[in-house]
């Protein structure tokens, strides 16, 4: 006798078997693109430090527009 989150596992596994690989694949890639561009759109005074005049390295959405692109590339080629 299987027990309910046996069925729901089965569930989920017919569920997401579903999904075609390119579409996996597509969103993989979207959701960094997306949060790309919401990085982009902080505020400065949200990334910099604060009462003084930074670097371009100390800023935050550089880096982490960094660290997603190269998420990108990764999905991309794997």
């Amino acid at each position: 006798m299987s027990g309910p989150l046996h069925w729901m596992g089965t569930f989920l596994r017919d569920m997401f078997g579903q999904i075609p690989l390119t579409g996996a694949r597509a969103l993989f890639v979207a959701i960094p693109l997306i949060l790309m561009v919401w990085v982009m759109r902080l505020p400065d005074a949200e990334t910099t430090p604060e009462d003084r005049d930074c670097h371009w390295s100390e800023d935050l959405k550089v880096w982490a527009w960094l660290a997603l692109s190269i998420q990108v590339v990764i999905y991309c080629v794997v």
